[in-house]
């Protein structure tokens, strides 16, 4: 069993704000790069841009939260999920139900997959370069759930909960010790 929990040490938080943000930055480089190679953008001023990139990334946060709400709540079998606000941040929770591995990936990807898609879709439409903001923010929260993710991808790992604490990575061995102790 190992846990990963980001917001129980400030340095590596702050670390990983630092390294969201450089993934922001190279995102809408490269997003600029690929839109004007594929189409005419509607070019919009930076002031504009961050601040339509801002607003609307508030509205795809909590689509992407309500997202993990909804594949939680399929994958657990009808169990609401919990809330819960750090650092000005709302994150949901399951905790006391453990998912497989692919339950967990599948929920983690879901909002990145799903967002992701119908951004580059209604720009594929409207080309105005704030949707470039809008989705290269949303890319660099996603951040964070490909984090969470990385425990998952252990060969050892049975299964997984998410709990207000942290994830909780569940292996074979610490499975059988839990075994043993329930008997």
């Amino acid at each position: 069993m190992f846990k990963i929990d980001l917001f129980s040490s400030k340095k590596a938080l702050e670390g990983f704000i630092l390294f969201q943000f450089t993934i922001v930055m190279i995102s809408i480089l490269v997003s600029y790069k690929i839109a004007y190679s594929m189409t005419h953008i509607i070019e919009q001023n930076i002031v504009l841009n961050l601040l339509l990139g801002i607003i609307g990334f508030a509205v795809v946060y909590f689509l992407h939260e309500f997202i993990h709400n909804i594949m939680f709540r399929m994958f657990s079998k009808g169990n609401k999920p919990t809330y819960q606000i750090r650092l000005g941040l709302m994150t949901t929770h399951m905790p006391n139900v453990y998912f497989k591995k692919w339950q967990y990936i599948s929920i983690m990807l879901a909002p990145f997959v799903i967002i992701t898609t119908a951004i580059f879709i209604l720009f594929s439409f409207f080309a105005y370069s704030s949707f470039i903001f809008i989705a290269c923010f949303h890319i660099g929260y996603c951040v964070l759930d490909l984090y969470f993710l990385s425990g998952a991808f252990n060969k050892n790992v049975q299964l997984i909960e998410d709990t207000e604490d942290g994830i909780i990575f569940y292996t074979k061995a610490s499975l059988q010790d839990l075994q043993i102790e329930a008997k």
